[in-house]
């Protein structure tokens, strides 16, 4: 093909605007040493394609004759990295060797080929890499017609089908993180909302739109699903509270998250989320019911106000109040009571009812079989409930009956005593209600509740009734025997031994009045005390320590070392004039890891103590002490008398 010079020449001429660097090199190169031979001998075919080639801006490059010898412009060198510039003037196969399999067919064909994006592995920075090319090959004829070479016209296309690659991949990911989100979404069990506030003319929002919502959010607030997207909570829930669209209006105002816990009244259900601003006017909100844990937490609360009610009732009729008060409120119901039962007449009694939405109270003595059959449960102390009186069999027939009473539906919890059906606690609603079993359990604990603190405020009423009795009892006692005594000593010469034996019989009387008001339990130790000496003068007794229960036998033994003390001081110490006083101190003390009571009986202001040079009844009573077993100390000082009494804590407070 290089047979038939063309013009005279030993170099290319593709033009004065042709990248300078490859026409240097292809005219400077020693084509002698190549199949070609010098450029002077180049026939006009293969110069004219040289020349068109190092003239264009695009990448190409030229296989001429059967050696395939290689030539190449600017925009081609750099897809030969590191192959560049020794690439200059090789065979073809020699440059791309790693991709020549796959285009040797093409050249050998000698047609025209277009491709688009071929992908090729080639080497040309020293390492394997993936590359995508389109290209077309054109042939090249000679001055004999014959196909001289091949022009190659080329452009890579790695970066651009490694970037839609990546985009398609990107999309792909998103398509499926898209699914996945709408998979999590939609089996969120919490519900979802993404919301945009609708404002007036003013800027004031008035209402809000659901934009998207999940199923959870559907199944959460009870209504068909795909029936809220595109309508505004006003219009979804009509009467729905301000606060729903107000706090949503603060919440993209402000761009603050607000959690809330909250009931929607229309529906009867309480809610606990999150609310977020997004977007301009838009916000989202996740949220869960929490109902059931709001009503736990509510009733809860009632039990324990409950109790404390009861407490402070003196009274059956007052603590049954209380109790259908708290039930009434809870419940949301009509009329609600407690009452006495006769088992045998199968009646109910009650006196007072609480009552709400225009419901009459029950009043008086009611037979249970105008009502209906189910009176047989309660006698068997089954807790009846019943959802609709009209269609409950046991009550179908005396339906009207029970609505003319404000009880279509209704809840009976039976009290029982020893297997017996004495009285009942009833709760009663106008409409029909499908009692939860956590309502009839609730219903069940105040019952319990209620008869529990009704049989204690009987014990202490019948334990009072007996105290008083056993009380008349011993005074009567204590009668008899002052009347012995004062006849047996009828003949004694010295009245003041009768006077000293009468008022030890008081103080024993006063020590037992004041453990009959505890019902002989523990009395306190303050008003022993005062007790004790509220004959003598009381107002110049300073009483000062920690008050405590003490037993029976103390409390006897106190009150009568009191009364000798106390009459020892009219006679002889502080209280014979008119500026002594007494002080009558107490503390528990520790002695040997044992709590001990200590206390000290001091008078100031009298006469010099003087110690008796007899000691009769009375300094036997003061020398026992505290509990009867002695720890007394006595001082006659100049100043009047000390005596420090102590003894265990634990005996002091033994019955």
């Amino acid at each position: 093909m290089a047979g038939i010079p063309g013009e005279d020449r030993d170099r290319i001429s593709p033009g004065q605007d042709a990248p300078a660097d490859m026409t240097r090199r292809v005219s400077s190169y020693d084509w002698s040493s190549t199949p070609l031979g010098p450029i002077s001998t180049w026939p006009q075919s293969l110069q004219t394609a040289t020349d068109a080639m190092l003239a264009s801006g695009h990448a190409m490059c030229l296989a001429w004759g059967p050696e395939r010898t290689f030539l190449y412009n600017d925009a081609y060198a750099p897809m030969l990295g590191a192959r560049h510039p020794h690439a200059l003037g090789k065979p073809f196969e020699d440059v791309w060797p790693d991709v020549w399999p796959e285009i040797a067919p093409l050249v050998d064909r000698g047609e025209t080929s277009t491709f688009r994006d071929m992908p090729l592995l080639m080497t040309r920075n020293g390492y394997a890499e993936d590359t995508w090319w389109s290209f077309s090959y054109s042939p090249i004829r000679n001055e004999q017609g014959e196909v001289g070479g091949l022009l190659n016209v080329t452009l890579e296309t790695t970066g651009r089908v490694l970037t839609e690659r990546q985009r398609d991949k990107a999309v792909a990911d998103l398509s499926r993180n898209e699914a996945k989100w709408r998979t999590i979404f939609e089996t969120l069990r919490e519900g979802f909302i993404h919301g945009e506030v609708i404002r007036n003319d003013a800027g004031e929002v008035v209402d809000w739109r659901y934009d998207e919502v999940n199923n959870a959010w559907y199944d959460l607030v009870g209504i068909e699903r795909g029936c809220a997207v595109g309508r505004t909570i006003r219009e979804v829930f009509p009467g729905i509270e301000d606060d729903w669209v107000l706090e949503f209006a603060r919440l993209v105002d402000t761009r603050e998250t607000i959690r809330f816990t909250r009931q929607v009244g229309t529906l009867g259900r309480w809610y606990d989320g999150v609310a977020q601003p997004a977007a301009d006017d838009r916000f989202t909100v996740i949220f869960t019911e929490v109902t059931d844990r709001v009503l736990r937490e509510q009733r809860n609360a009632a039990i324990l106000e409950l109790s404390d009610r009861l407490q402070d009732e003196g009274s059956v009729e007052d603590m049954a109040w209380a109790a259908s008060e708290i039930l009434g409120r809870e419940l949301d119901v009509q009329l609600v009571g407690y009452g006495d039962v006769d088992p045998v007449a199968e009646t109910i009694t009650t006196h007072r009812d609480w009552t709400a939405g225009g419901a009459h109270p029950l009043g008086g003595t009611v037979r249970f079989r105008d009502y209906g059959s189910y009176v047989d449960d309660l006698k068997a102390g089954q807790v009846v409930v019943v959802n609709d009186a009209r269609e409950d069999t046991r009550t179908r027939e005396n339906a009207a009956g029970l609505e003319a009473r404000s009880a279509r539906a209704f809840v009976n919890a039976p009290v029982t005593e020893r297997g017996i059906f004495v009285a009942m606690l009833f709760v009663c609603t106008a409409h029909v209600r499908s009692w939860t079993d956590e309502e009839v359990q609730f219903i069940r604990d105040v019952a319990y509740r209620l008869r529990s603190a009704i049989e204690r405020l009987r014990a202490v009423e019948q334990q009072e009734i007996l105290n008083g009795e056993l009380a008349h009892r011993i005074k009567n006692t204590l009668s008899v025997v002052q009347a012995i005594a004062m006849q047996t000593l009828a003949r004694s010469t010295d009245p003041a031994v009768i006077d000293e034996f009468s008022a030890r019989l008081k103080a024993l009387s006063s020590a037992h009045d004041v453990l009959l008001t505890r019902s002989w339990s523990a009395a306190g130790l303050h008003q022993v005390i005062a007790s004790a000496l509220e004959t003598f003068a009381l107002h110049r007794v300073s009483i000062v320590g920690p008050d405590l229960g003490i037993g029976s036998r103390t409390a006897m033994s106190l009150s009568l070392l009191l009364h000798e003390l106390a009459t020892n001081a009219v006679k002889y110490g502080a209280l014979s004039v008119d500026e002594g006083r007494i002080a009558i101190e107490w503390a528990i003390l520790e002695t040997d890891g044992r709590p001990i009571l200590d206390m000290t009986w001091t008078e100031r202001g009298g006469p010099p103590a003087v110690e008796p040079t007899k000691r009769g009844f009375g300094s036997r009573i003061i020398r026992m002490g505290l509990t009867g077993s002695g720890g007394v100390k006595l001082d006659y000082a100049s100043e009047g008398l000390r005596v420090e009494m102590n003894a265990p804590l634990d005996q002091v407070q033994q019955g």
